[in-house]
């Protein structure tokens, strides 16, 4: 499959949509917005925010109500020291912001809001005019980009209208289709990026997969406790090449002292050989497909020629890529688990992992699979839960600053 022009999350504005499954992805940001509060002085308003993340997580009808208050309410104070360099230090009279990334959910302008916001406050603190604003979404080519720039107009007149000093302020929203694994901006021209839950994707499906022609992760469809070393060796290599071309693509956009908020789904151990089980979505769909398998719904060997293009790095092998590319120094990196205990767990995770992954399994396995593959893994999901077996997720956030020198 070619990721640049067929992978995409799933699109349109129906129930199975992107835009209306990313509640996980707004979860991320809370998470990390509690590991911050956590850590300091804000201890009442650490609490207000582990109370909504329950709230949004266990109550879906109030979920949409929730999810704009608390990052524009919460967002503004996390990022703020990440937004320095365009801010009260530098002043650019234009800033430029991009999103690696975006999809086609709110999610994307809410963090906007909350950066441009962030800008703001910082630049009337210092008695300083207020910059224009330069946003470019970024995502593959097959992502719906007309889903998301149809809620630009009412987000560009809800910020004019917000900060009317004198003539109001500019913000200019532009699409910038491509993959982030190579250069997509001009040199020295960004100066604040964010990625959330998009850097655990590949460029592709790791090389080296294959033994004189067969398939050698059988059964398994990412690299899971079952597979040989052989081929966690190889998905371990493709993210050090990925990584790595994105860390230098990055450091010749950004001007120096820009920041990057980095956010993925990670892995708790250091050794990527331990036989333990970091990911137990891509495991419950090995799972489902093995029981369409032994049903004779999907040919084995089908099966066994799928694989992920994903990798969930820990703390230590994103420090170790950091260090050795050179450009970037660590402002910070949190990591940070959530064990997704509650009965209703396995259906909207499920339906996540759908919205995110649908695309890529269309195209090896056919559409018509679709339906009843996420019925038996939202199913799957849900005997581990009552068997109480751990269905959580590892998130990793990292801020990275743009140094002067290599």
């Amino acid at each position: 499959m070619d990721m640049v022009r067929n992978f995409h999350m799933a699109q349109g504005l129906g129930e199975t949509s992107y835009a209306q499954n990313s509640r996980l992805q707004v979860v991320t940001v809370l998470l990390y917005l509690c590991n911050y509060f956590e850590s300091s002085t804000y201890s009442f308003s650490f609490l207000i925010c582990l109370f909504f993340c329950f709230v949004y997580c266990c109550m879906p009808p109030f979920s949409q109500m929730f999810q704009k208050e608390i990052i524009e309410s919460l967002m503004d104070i996390t990022l703020s020291s990440a937004m320095e360099a365009c801010a009260a230090e530098t002043a650019p009279a234009t800033v430029c912001i991009a999103d690696l990334g975006c999809s086609s959910g709110r999610n994307t302008l809410s963090v906007v809001e909350s950066i441009i916001r962030a800008v703001c406050e910082r630049r009337r603190e210092a008695t300083q005019q207020l910059p224009e604003f330069m946003v470019f979404l970024n995502d593959l080519s097959g992502n719906d980009f007309n889903a998301l720039f149809s809620l630009v107009p009412e987000f560009v007149q809800k910020l004019k209208a917000e900060h009317d000093d004198g003539g109001g302020i500019l913000v200019s929203v532009a699409g910038a289709p491509g993959s982030f694994y190579g250069r997509l901006f001009p040199s020295s021209s960004l100066h604040f990026i964010t990625s959330f839950t998009s850097l655990q994707w590949l460029s592709q499906v790791p090389a080296g997969l294959l033994n004189k022609g067969e398939p050698i992760n059988k059964g398994n469809v990412y690299m899971s406790p079952a597979s040989p070393p052989s081929v966690v060796t190889r998905y371990f290599e493709q993210f050090q090449e990925d990584f790595s071309m994105f860390l230098r693509s990055r450091s010749q956009e950004l001007v120096v002292g820009g920041r990057m908020v980095l956010s993925m789904l990670g892995r708790r151990s250091h050794d990527i050989h331990k036989k333990i089980n970091e990911f137990p979505l891509y495991e419950a769909l090995s799972k489902s497909l093995s029981i369409f398998v032994s049903q004779k719904l999907v040919a084995e060997e089908k099966v066994d020629s799928f694989n992920f293009p994903i990798y969930t790095p820990s703390t230590q092998e994103l420090e170790d890529q950091v260090y050795r590319e050179g450009s970037f120094t660590i402002n910070s990196m949190k990591q940070y688990y959530k064990d997704w205990m509650f009965e209703n767990a396995p259906n909207m995770l499920s339906k996540t992992f759908r919205a995110a992954n649908e695309s890529f399994i269309c195209h090896h396995f056919g559409e018509e699979i679709i339906e009843p593959l996420f019925e038996t893994h939202t199913q799957v999901l849900y005997e581990r839960l009552m068997a109480g077996e751990d269905i959580g997720l590892c998130q990793i956030t990292v801020v990275l600053c743009k140094s002067a020198t290599r």
